[in-house]
């Protein structure tokens, strides 16, 4: 598959999962519904590499879009901000993508994918709740929340559909993501409750981008071997490494070692 053709699909999926929970008053006043790029990418992977995809798959996975973009205005709502109509419209945004999704499950009868989504959806849920707890945890178990919370979705919708084989690289992409955007956070100074945790872990900013840095060294030659196990043919390769996870922090990184 193409490019183009590849970029075309994910827009087409984009478009149909806005058009399901779009509402003016709440765009109006708040971001509106998002469901980043990476994320359709990787449901639409097994479509993209060729396997087994029925109108029941391709509902599934707009519904998992639409998980997404309720969990993505739930994150809009800071914890420390004045009630103001903005945050209960953010509030309201996250419960109308809710009602949605569980509508279209409903209507699809599609009991086991209700309990597989909903088990996910709390996993993810309590893992980004963790982090407003006041306490400093080990790194792994930061990793370990980080990971859930990036990827238990779409590796519920992969074990489901019986599509693990891209679990490895979905998870390694993703998180990789995660951490290009973290790094870049960090660098502007906007931090997280996620590099708000790890500087307190580390003691250090410095020692967190060193972190980062070897993370995502270390996701990239991953990703790469994966896209080898997977047998991705070369379109679909090159889209998921340009645009999907374009390695932009090598080069931040050569300039600071030179």
């Amino acid at each position: 598959m193409k490019g183009h053709q590849i970029q075309s699909k994910i827009i087409s999926m984009e478009i149909e999962v806005l058009n399901a929970v779009r509402q003016r008053t709440l765009d109006q006043f708040t971001d509106g519904p998002s469901v980043k790029e990476s994320r359709l990418f990787f449901l639409l992977l097994p479509f993209f590499d060729g396997k087994t995809w029925s109108a029941d798959i391709e509902s599934s996975a707009k519904t998992v879009s639409i998980v997404y973009a309720a969990l993505h205005a739930h994150d809009q709502i800071r914890e420390d901000a004045p009630i103001i109509k903005e945050q209960q419209l953010t509030v309201l945004a996250g419960d109308l993508y809710s009602g949605i999704y569980y509508q279209m499950l409903v209507n699809a009868e599609n009991i086991a994918m209700v309990q597989h989504l909903a088990s996910a959806i709390i996993q993810v849920s309590e893992k980004k709740t963790s982090f407003f707890e006041d306490e400093i945890r080990p790194i792994e178990e930061i990793e370990e929340a980080i990971t859930i919370i990036e990827t238990e979705l779409l590796m519920s919708f992969y074990r489901f559909y019986g599509y693990t084989e891209y679990a490895p690289i979905a998870e390694q992409a993703l998180l990789y993501i995660r951490y290009t955007d973290e790094l870049k956070r960090l660098q502007s100074k906007n931090y997280t409750l996620f590099l708000r945790e790890l500087n307190a872990n580390l003691v250090h900013e410095i020692y967190t981008e060193h972190w980062l840095l070897e993370k995502l060294d270390s996701l990239h030659g991953r990703i790469l071997a994966s896209i080898a196990d997977c047998s991705l043919d070369y379109e679909l390769a090159q889209f998921l490494l340009h645009q999907i996870t374009p390695h932009q922090h090598r080069a931040e990184q050569l300039t600071r070692e030179g």
